[in-house]
């Protein structure tokens, strides 16, 4: 067992490593409180012959010279980061510019999403503001198109969908505010996130979990399960900034390094710096430190008029104790543990005992277990109309 002092710690290290790769994370599993071989055992291990004094000392060498490098390449690494923290932080400051140009949030996604939590909401104005959006359409079409909610027609024919109007009219009013959402947090996707590319898919599952159980939590708590909903979604915007940033400034910091290290001859540097890979475990750090209040400020830059969730997120960001928190927040903080919680287990990335120990600390409200076993926390599960 780990010698990690809480189980939230735990849960924490373990879906860090689930972030990044998952067959990274499972081998580390097998791991744990194995002990690691030095490159003298390894190379001992591979034959039952003693080995001469000179073959010792040559390995003795190899495994100096191999951690003399190692300690060579963290020094430069851990420049480059100190440098990337800093330009990440300051771009951060400029809310407006993350909004626009980072994550890219059309002027209309607002608007629609607060027309959609309205009860006399109509097609005819939902269809005037998503076109609006220049990638909706394409978007709506390849969603409706999809074999789950293909339609047929007296002959078995599949028909096919190629009107705004009337894919909205499939999936009616009342599923549109999560098909808005799900369809933005795929847009807004990092897609180049070497050498980890499973990003976009950890963040996708996480968005879509933690937007699924907090609005079953939401029908415990009785509060809106379309804030609900859409809190859990959007949660995840702050995380899609950071990775985005990070992964580019990389890149920037990395070439500049490289052109100084050259001006000045400094040519083992110059070779160090240009092995650098971007690093998961300080990535992790990064979206610990400066993800939620992230999501925080654009939901609060989205100035949304009937859609409140900007101070349940601004609740959770500050890691509010539970007992000063708003329901929505409770429950928002509550679906983000169990979404983790659940998709670990999917992954077998997590035992009973840890489990339940990591359940409890929860707090759920009554009745949440018994709902949240049988929710499918994969998948939208829309039902269209006129199937």
């Amino acid at each position: 067992m780990t010698d990690i002092s809480t189980i939230q710690a735990l849960v924490n290290q373990r879906y860090h490593g689930f972030f990044l790769d998952i067959k990274t994370a499972q081998a580390n599993l097998l791991n744990v409180d194995k002990p690691t071989l030095s490159v003298i055992e390894i190379e001992q291990s591979k034959t039952v012959r003693s080995l001469l004094r000179v073959e010792k000392q040559a390995i003795r060498e190899k495994d100096l010279n191999q951690k003399q490098t190692i300690n060579f390449l963290k020094e430069n690494l851990n420049l480059l980061n100190i440098k990337i923290e800093q330009r990440l932080v300051e771009e951060l400051k400029n809310t407006e510019n993350i909004y626009q140009k980072v994550i890219g949030i059309e002027n209309a996604i607002p608007e629609l999403i607060d027309l959609l939590s309205v009860k006399a909401a109509t097609i005819s104005r939902i269809e005037s503001l998503a076109s609006e959006i220049p990638w909706f359409y394409q978007e709506l079409l390849k969603l409706a198109n999809q074999p789950k909610y293909r339609r047929t027609d007296t002959k078995g024919k599949t028909i096919l969908i190629d009107s705004l109007r009337v894919a909205l009219n499939m999936f009616g009013i009342e599923n549109l505010n999560p098909v808005v959402l799900s369809l933005s947090i795929r847009r807004w996707l990092p897609q180049i996130t070497d050498p980890y590319p499973k990003i976009k898919n950890r963040i996708w599952e996480e968005s879509l979990a933690t937007a699924i159980v907090s609005r079953k939590l939401a029908s415990l708590y009785e509060i809106d399960e379309n804030n609900a909903f859409s809190v859990g979604m959007l949660q995840m915007m702050g995380s899609i900034v950071v990775v985005r940033l990070y992964f580019r400034l990389f890149d920037l910091v990395q070439r500049e390094a490289l052109v100084e290290a050259q001006n000045a001859q400094l040519h083992d540097q110059h070779n160090a710096i240009s092995r650098l890979e971007p690093s998961g475990e300080f990535l992790n750090q990064l979206l610990d430190s400066y993800a939620l209040s992230t999501s925080a400020d654009l939901i609060k830059m989205m100035n949304l008029k009937r859609v409140f969730i900007a101070d349940a997120m601004q609740e959770v960001a500050s890691k509010e104790e539970i007992k000063e928190i708003s329901p929505l927040g409770l429950a928002l903080k509550q679906a983000r543990g169990y979404s983790r919680y659940r998709l670990l287990k999917m992954n077998s990335l997590i035992d009973v005992d840890e489990a339940k120990a990591f359940i409890r600390e929860l707090s759920l409200p009554k009745g949440a277990l018994e709902l949240l076993k049988t929710t499918d926390i994969r998948t939208l599960n829309l039902v269209t109309l006129n199937k």
